[in-house]
């Protein structure tokens, strides 16, 4: 990459949950970063709006072949890129320091491999090229010098925290989970369920893929196969606890007994920040400070009968 004064970072799934919290953190942090590439599925006036509010000009709509020219209204200059295909163009051709993938699903997984062959760092919120490609993803991009950092929540907290203390001195890790809409739903009524209530999360606002993954914690089970590939731990050495309030984000146990954790507002801003900057630029004043006065947290077994999908992972 250019030694540049800004860091420079392509954002795949710009209209969805977290490509719309990343472009509204960094509002605040024009100074410090700037947005070459953009790609959405199909949502084409939010993506137009989005390309001309950060000047870009590397642009890729995904889920078309093609557009009326009529009804673009990109800025002049513009380098379109269409389909799945697209987004592996787009990476291609445009020089950028990291790529923050946040496509849903599957199709996330070439444009992974895309930013890793063109050596920029992966600030990574599609696990599911983690839990597709494992540890092939990995060998991929130490060969090419290239980082990947998660942007879950969890995944964030344990990557800081093992960074700070050294995996040879942690016993095992702790992710944490909300439980959802239905963590305390009568299991006799879990067939009345509907599409509204699975995708109604009582404290963060997602897709309707990853609510719906998460009601059921087939998404927690996706991120326990994702730590154990991010960090080497044995899925034996992977517990998960349900977690209500959001507030702690993972933990991890010490040889020595001990636990550490990370708290803060359920807030995908800093998450996603901390992955994007990766200590190159200082962040403050991310989340607001937590009132201890006001805090309660509770924490619980996930009942695996009401939730099956997790011990299948």
């Amino acid at each position: 990459m250019q030694n540049r004064t800004k860091r420079s970072v392509i954002i795949l799934g710009c209209t969805g949950s977290i490509g719309t919290t990343a472009l509204r953190a960094l509002e605040s942090l024009t100074e410090s970063f700037e947005v070459v590439g953009l790609s959405a599925h199909s949502a084409v006036g939010e993506l137009t709006r989005i390309a001309r509010t950060w000047n870009c000009k590397n642009v890729c709509i995904s889920g078309a072949r093609g557009l009326d020219s009529e009804h673009v209204d990109f800025l002049e200059g513009t380098s379109l890129y269409f389909g799945e295909q697209g987004i592996v163009d787009l990476i291609r051709n445009t020089d950028a320091d990291i790529v923050l993938n946040a496509i849903a699903g599957s199709s996330g997984l070439p444009a992974t491999f895309a930013a890793i062959e063109n050596h920029m760092d992966v600030a990574l919120s599609n696990k599911e090229s983690i839990v597709m490609a494992g540890n092939l993803l990995f060998e991929y991009a130490d060969d090419h010098g290239v980082k990947i950092i998660p942007v879950d929540s969890e995944h964030s907290t344990l990557y800081a925290l093992l960074e700070a203390f050294g995996p040879s001195a942690v016993h095992s890790l702790v992710l944490t989970a909300s439980g959802g809409p239905f963590r305390n739903y009568p299991l006799d009524k879990m067939s009345e369920i509907t599409v509204g209530m699975a995708t109604a999360h009582p404290t963060w606002k997602m897709g309707a893929k990853i609510s719906i993954d998460s009601a059921t914690l087939a998404n927690k089970g996706l991120e326990v196969i994702e730590a154990s590939f991010l960090f080497g731990f044995s899925h034996a050495s992977i517990e998960v606890v349900i977690h209500p309030q959001s507030v702690v984000h993972s933990l991890i146990r010490m040889h020595n007994g001990a636990l550490y954790a990370q708290l803060s507002p359920p807030d995908m801003s800093l998450p996603i920040l901390s992955a994007l900057s990766d200590k190159k630029v200082e962040l403050h004043n991310i989340v607001h400070p937590l009132d201890f006065s006001n805090l309660i947290l509770g924490f619980q077994k996930p009942d695996h009968i009401r939730f099956p999908l997790l011990p299948l992972a």
